[in-house]
């Protein structure tokens, strides 16, 4: 009995130290929201770094990233005036040239998972691209003072650095910048220009705060950024849009949005009215299961906690659609398994009334899992008829 409460023990304490590595402090629900007082900072209070920028890039010469991607670039702490403080504290970098992002994600907090999804959207226009992470920790994370290692219960080395990441990114998979401004008809081309009121309602209406977009010398967007108040710590992740601090450089009018690996010059046409996706089929979406919480992420497996992947869809054919994550293309296997990634091959999806199928067949069931509790992936199958069947839906949400 002794041995098996040790053994209970050990568990317990894996356990909750597991919960802890994203969320590990007590912040009251009543904390102040940046920037609306002037009290020092605190481990509840981010000061003086109240406006939170979360940032992304298009850059298309040379191509950088996935074609159907606004690259994540960083998140940002300015102050509240619109200043910024950078390199903060020396005592809590990490190498330069990011030879230990990996080590620390994956080796010391295990989530192989958030790794494989930063190295699909977080991109460095020369292929640095775990420079470019090390880069914008030491600059900026270094500097946003709800994640000093002192504002945590038990603090394990390099926590502050995954949790930075790991907020980064699932606070990018909810500002589908791409999917936005296609949803209002505003696609990537050689020929078709935009105007300044097009592209700002596109974002403003889904961020529900004013956006900034900048543009290139050759009048291309280049870069979107959200501004954010944040209630309490980092670690809450209680974002609240805001009006951005700064206005765009691109002219009111002939706003070039070019493909990637395109010129972004000479247009030859003028400006396009915005529209719907041609297909009934958003371009992008989430898949979520029916009467379930949670949805599927970017490897096709059931996820009930975390941030859901955005997939891709594309018409094959009159009747067919394809399915893409940021892991690769979708495909159901010999098995009638779901999944994604670089190897599986292609398969061509059915959609109606939002609910994907294959072959007639739109039922699923769930299939084997791993890991436990909120942290458990299960893969999904096509219904065989013996199984408490559900469908999957594509969600614009």
């Amino acid at each position: 009995m002794k041995q098996f409460l040790i053994i209970l023990a050990c568990y317990l304490a894996r356990t909750i130290n597991a919960a802890q590595t994203v969320l590990d402090n007590s912040c009251p629900s009543d904390s102040p929201t940046s920037c609306s007082t002037t009290k020092e900072a605190s481990c509840c209070f981010e000061a003086p770094g109240g406006i939170l920028l979360q940032t992304q890039f298009w850059d298309y010469s040379p191509a950088t990233g996935a074609s159907d991607l606004f690259t994540l670039h960083g998140l940002w702490p300015d102050n509240c005036d619109g200043t910024y403080e950078q390199f903060c504290d020396n005592s809590n970098t990490i190498a330069n040239d990011g030879s230990s992002v990996e080590s620390i994600i994956v080796d010391s907090f295990g989530d192989q998972e958030l790794y494989d999804n930063l190295n699909g959207v977080w991109k460095d226009i020369n292929g640095n691209d775990h420079s470019l992470w090390a880069h914008e920790w030491n600059k900026h994370g270094t500097c946003i003072n709800t994640i000093l290692p002192k504002c945590y219960t038990n603090y394990q080395q390099y926590q502050n650095v995954y949790n930075y990441y790991k907020i980064l990114y699932d606070l990018f998979e909810n500002l589908p910048t791409y999917k936005w401004l296609v949803d209002a008809g505003i696609t990537p081309s050689n020929s078709k220009t935009y105007t300044k009121s097009q592209i700002q309602q596109a974002l403003n209406s889904k961020f529900g705060a004013n956006v900034y977009f900048k543009c290139d010398s050759n009048n291309a967007i280049n870069e979107v950024w959200y501004f954010h108040h944040i209630k309490g710590s980092l670690l809450q992740q209680q974002f609240i849009p805001i009006d951005s601090l700064s206005n765009t450089n691109c002219p009111s009018s002939g706003i070039l949005f070019p493909p990637k690996g395109g010129s972004g010059s000479n247009p030859t046409t003028t400006t396009t009215n915005s529209g719907p996706a041609p297909t009934g089929v958003p371009s992008s979406g989430y898949i979520k299961l029916s009467d379930k919480s949670g949805c599927l992420i970017s490897n096709g497996k059931y996820y009930t906690s975390g941030t859901c992947a955005t997939y891709h869809f594309a018409q094959a054919g009159e009747d067919n659609i394809t399915i893409k994550s940021s892991k690769g293309n979708c495909g159901v296997d010999s098995s009638n398994n779901f999944s994604c990634g670089s190897s599986v091959t292609s398969t061509g999806f059915e959609v109606e009334n939002g609910q994907i199928g294959v072959d007639g067949n739109f039922k699923w069931c769930l299939g084997d899992s791993t890991g436990s509790g909120s942290t458990a992936q299960t893969s999904i199958y096509l219904s065989d008829g013996s199984c408490s069947s559900f469908t999957i839906s594509v969600s614009s949400n």
